[in-house]
């Protein structure tokens, strides 16, 4: 059984925010995890317009827990 991420539903629902996936897997993405501390996966970062990390998250979230911080992101 293949489980879809949980940030592809809400890729619909915040049509504003642009939701960018990296395979933690690759050698070219080191630097990246390294910058935004993520150390496994699956991993959730949210980044501002401006470049701040906002809010991070490690392990499988739900719905209900990245909602609220993808809603203050889009009201920025």
């Amino acid at each position: 059984m293949e489980f879809e991420p949980i940030v592809n539903g809400l890729e619909a629902e915040f049509t504003e925010i642009d939701f960018i996936r990296f395979d933690a897997a690759e050698r070219e993405n080191e630097l990246l995890q390294i910058q935004l501390g993520i150390r496994g996966h699956p991993s959730v970062a949210l980044i501002a317009a401006d470049g701040t990390v906002t809010n991070t998250w490690f392990g499988q979230q739900t719905a209900d827990t990245l909602r609220p911080a993808l809603a203050a992101l889009q009201n920025e």
